[in-house]
């Protein structure tokens, strides 16, 4: 009889379209602060009580600031044209507002994730660390600094481990964690490849086949000849997210970890590779909890020349391929935009309709908005719990 009440209290339970959030990555429902709102400077508990009232539960904290970024609270700083928003020695600190948005999630119950650069970080994107890409002329100055730069990694690493020393629960990648497409030319880099692998690297034997520069497919590379090395990459890649993910959880052996995805990667293995050096499979393997997608629809609709409703459909390949990848839904965490980052202005209320539509087809799916800087950013729509 027990038994049988069991079943039938379980299968009530499902069939009412609820999902049960694995202990060990519980599923997110959350938001992502760029810039938090004047209106909360010495008063954030007003915006994480806000949050919990409306059903959220988790808050995704920019606590990087690099040239030409806006500050926290429209302030400023002087002395901190680019650093960070935590204690720390190894970078200029404009404000420890880590410091007091951990104490005010934990007050009002919410789980916080300091939002974290790598590659991009102004204070390490100097002439002697920066990586760098082949050209047909040669090499030329990359994206971000290199990943296979000592000094670049050992300032990472310490300041992971600073941010493990917070009250926190976790640390989202920013999406530079990644290597572009011709990038991987330092010397640094062609030694090592060298070494491991006895290949020599050159634009000739990468991406001659193209006729042109720069490519802009997958299928204008020099084949096995590229794809061996954008996945050497990936592994370099990963290799060091271990070392970042070990230096934290020296610290705090409980930390969570969120890797951002471009939304290529779920759709498309080769590109995903070719363009960023990223892979689904990898960044499960390696031991990220969490794969935040940014299904921004509107950019998508944008890049991709689609209708808004052809670009949801994008969110539903996305999600598919990444729901099948994982062991736990609770892992995918689908970022959604609500406001249009080109257009700045916020998503009308017919494009938030099939974003729900959408979501509600996936309720197993860990979902954060974009970007949510004020209450007053949200409405009580679907994304409430």
């Amino acid at each position: 009889m027990m038994l049988t009440r069991f079943l039938i209290i379980t299968a009530l339970l499902f069939s009412a379209g609820l999902s049960f959030s694995s202990e060990q990555n519980p599923r997110i429902n959350g938001v992502q602060v760029f810039v938090l709102n004047k209106s909360y400077d010495g008063d954030m508990d007003a915006f994480f009580s806000g949050l919990k009232a409306k059903g959220y539960d988790t808050v995704m904290l920019r606590v990087f600031h690099n040239g030409g970024d806006r500050y926290h609270f429209a302030g400023e700083n002087a002395d901190c044209k680019s650093g960070v928003y935590f204690k720390t020695d190894r970078a200029c600190v404009v404000r420890d507002v880590l410091g007091e948005a951990s104490v005010s999630a934990r007050k009002n119950g919410m789980r916080i994730y300091a939002w974290m650069a790598t590659r991009s970080l102004s204070f390490l994107k100097t002439p002697e660390h920066m990586e760098k890409v082949f050209t047909p002329e040669g090499t030329a100055e990359g994206y971000g600094a290199s990943v296979f730069d000592k000094e670049v990694r050992a300032e990472l690493k310490g300041l992971f481990a600073d941010l493990a020393k917070y009250d926190i629960d976790g640390i989202l990648f920013q999406d530079d964690f990644i290597m572009r497409y011709a990038e991987g030319a330092s010397d640094d880099a062609v030694a090592l490849y060298e070494a491991e692998t006895g290949n020599k690297l050159a634009y000739d034997t990468l991406f001659s086949c193209s006729g042109s520069y720069p490519v802009t497919r997958v299928s204008n590379a020099c084949g096995e000849t590229f794809l061996y090395w954008v996945r050497w990459k990936n592994a370099k890649l990963m290799d060091f997210f271990g070392e970042l993910k070990s230096s934290a959880m020296a610290v705090n052996p409980d930390m969570k970890f969120a890797a951002n995805v471009y939304y290529e990667t779920p759709i498309d293995k080769t590109k995903g590779l070719a363009w960023y050096s990223q892979s689904i499979q990898s960044m499960l393997a390696a031991g990220f909890d969490y794969l935040a997608v940014m299904g921004y629809h509107d950019q998508i609709a944008t890049e991709m020349r689609k209708e808004t409703d052809e670009a949801v459909d994008v969110l539903y390949e996305m999600a598919e391929n990444l729901v099948a990848a994982a062991d736990d839904e609770n892992r995918i965490i689908l970022k959604l935009q609500i406001t249009s980052f080109d257009k700045k202005r916020k998503i009308d209320d017919s494009q938030i309709d099939l974003l729900c539509r959408m979501t509600a087809d996936y309720p197993g799916i860990s979902r954060v908005l974009v970007p949510v800087n004020s209450l007053s950013d949200i409405k009580d729509i679907c994304f409430s719990n």
